[in-house]
């Protein structure tokens, strides 16, 4: 008897829903599919929800997303529902998930559980989530534009990720969200316009890296709440309604070489945030405050930046004895005191008699209202 072992070698599938190809459905391409295999999508409307268990490669034969388009069959499920490892899903436009009758969000692409996936070449689009990435570690999602969703791309509990070159427009909420226990990732080179929040780190979100990103046009620029030990590094957080970079009650963040500039309360705001480091970042023309260091927030470091032309105040304390600047050539506990101290000895010179000497008052500017998300 002879018995023929099976190597496993990848196949290509096809799949095309006008007939003529080895499937009309992705979802049926996908159950008779083994790991490895490739399937081609070939331009059209389909109407599912694909379930992917399994690390196959899913694209769009003609490589563009507009005249190969996948809608949720059922808009209370997501359009792919990703548990597999190294999958591939690229090429398509997605949209149609909307919200289960249990209240809960669905996704144009969900990955739960899912490891070294890739998401790239996409336009998903009026969806409850965009993509949606729950307890899933490196994974790639890159080149995607995501637009009018409530949140375009959220990160769950989810670490080692890679999110870069993705266009996002007009979500509801935030454009890129990292909430709960997302440590490591790097985001970079995307772009984010008109949302509630660009982009949020958000409760234990630490050691992430975000390099020459854009957030603009949004309520809030870039938000840290509860995050530490992360770096923002060339970002662009200009023209926002609230503050161009906020950090709320996070520590030991290093912001450098940013821009945040015309934002309309600040361009740079520290509330509750202690032993960050603010090297090199420019905070101008923001009609209010340029770099704002409010509610106990200790022990920063601001090195060689720039503010200027803000509307209230260039660079504000509201703890100046427990923060310090450090310019070009000696650091300075805060320039407001040295400054009076200067002009009082200097009047004293100058009319030849003793003055007194009144301390220097620290500018205190009232508690503001913290952002609330919708």
């Amino acid at each position: 008897m002879l018995i023929t072992a099976g190597t496993g070698s990848a196949d290509t599938i096809t799949v095309d829903g006008n007939g003529g190809a080895d499937y009309t459905s992705i979802q049926e391409a996908v159950g008779n599919a083994i790991s490895g295999d490739t399937i081609f999508v070939y331009p059209g409307t389909y109407e599912e929800n694909v379930n992917v268990n399994k690390g196959v490669t899913i694209r769009s034969y003609s490589g563009n997303p507009d005249d190969t388009i996948i809608r949720a069959a059922n808009s209370m499920n997501d359009v792919f529902y990703v548990t597999g490892n190294n999958v591939s899903i690229s090429g398509f436009q997605i949209s149609g998930a909307d919200i289960d009758e249990y209240g809960e969000d669905k996704a144009g692409i969900y990955l739960e559980g899912s490891n070294r996936t890739v998401i790239s070449g996409n336009n998903i689009s009026s969806n409850s989530f965009g993509i949606f990435i729950l307890e899933s570690s490196h994974n790639s999602v890159f080149d995607n534009n995501v637009s009018k969703c409530r949140i375009g791309i959220f990160l769950w509990n989810s670490s080692n990720n890679k999110l870069n070159n993705n266009i996002l427009n007009l979500n509801n909420h935030e454009g890129i969200l990292l909430y709960e226990f997302c440590n490591n990732n790097e985001l970079s080179n995307n772009t984010e316009n008109r949302a509630g929040s660009g982009i949020g780190l958000e409760f234990f979100c630490n050691n992430n890296t975000l390099v020459n990103n854009t957030a603009s046009n949004n309520l809030l620029g870039i938000l840290l709440r509860k995050s530490n030990h992360n770096s923002l590094i060339d970002n662009s957080a200009n023209s926002n309604e609230g503050s161009g970079i906020t950090l709320d009650d996070s520590s030991n963040n290093v912001l450098f070489n940013n821009t945040a500039n015309s934002n309309t309360y600040s361009g740079i705001f520290l509330i509750g945030s202690s032993d960050n480091k603010l090297d090199s970042n420019n905070a101008s023309n923001n009609p209010g405050y340029g770099i704002n260091v409010n509610n106990s927030s200790r022990n920063n470091v601001l090195v060689n930046n720039v503010a200027n032309s803000n509307g209230k105040e260039d660079i504000i304390f509201a703890d100046p004895e427990n923060n310090t600047i450090k310019g070009p050539v000696e650091d300075v506990p805060f320039p407001g005191f040295a400054l009076a101290v200067a002009v009082v000895l200097l009047a004293s010179l100058i009319f030849g008699r003793k003055m007194r000497g009144k301390s220097g008052k620290i500018t205190q500017m009232r508690k503001s209202k913290k952002h609330k998300k919708e």
